[in-house]
């Protein structure tokens, strides 16, 4: 127990919460542990809980039906992982994969939602640290997609400019259109009069 509340009182997402708010989150916690490659989470499944990083870190991603999945973010020691399980309809919005071993202290999300039921300001509270994790996350994922957008973008010119050159006429052949009688054009010679 004493290496939960270590771990809430040092957390800097849990930084100025009442010492009675901390105690609901020790009785919702358990310390735990994922190998390196190890699924956390996958995007869809149903989100009962969050956790904080004590050691090792984490890819945020997200799938694409035939292709890999698009690396998001990496968090570590001191992030918060997982918001899902306080809004409905608790769903995971990415997939969380341990990089390396990952050292983290578990919170059960369905029984917070209890307590934020009953006490009002631990729920505020809560809601308000959550919401900036949000935050992060989506400008996370907004700067993400840019980068693949002008990857596609820079990408798709080099194909058309590849393209152009493989198609340029060359000096030495004579180019026509199919369909059109070719038309030869003669150098008219003045005519005195």
């Amino acid at each position: 127990m004493q290496a939960i509340q270590d771990t809430l009182d040092h957390t800097q997402f849990l930084k100025g919460m009442k010492p009675h708010h901390l105690r609901i989150l020790a009785e919702c916690s358990m310390l735990t542990s994922f190998t390196g490659g190890e699924m956390i989470f996958k995007e869809g499944d149903v989100a009962n809980r969050f956790y904080l990083i004590r050691e090792g870190s984490v890819a945020l991603e997200s799938r694409s039906r035939d292709r890999e999945p698009i690396h998001i973010q990496t968090i570590g020691a001191g992030d918060v992982l997982g918001w899902s399980w306080l809004f409905s309809p608790y769903l995971w919005h990415f997939d969380a994969r341990a990089i390396e071993p990952v050292d983290v202290l578990f919170i059960y999300g369905s029984r917070l939602r209890e307590q934020c039921e009953e006490d009002h300001d631990f729920g505020y509270d809560l809601v308000r640290r959550m919401a900036e994790i949000m935050m992060r996350r989506l400008q996370a994922t907004r700067w993400q997609l840019f980068e693949i957008s002008d990857l596609a973008l820079r990408s798709q010119w080099e194909a058309l400019q590849l393209a152009a050159q493989l198609n340029a006429p060359s000096p030495s052949k004579k180019h026509f259109r199919p369909g059109r009688p070719a038309v030869h054009f003669k150098p008219q010679t003045p005519q005195h009069k």
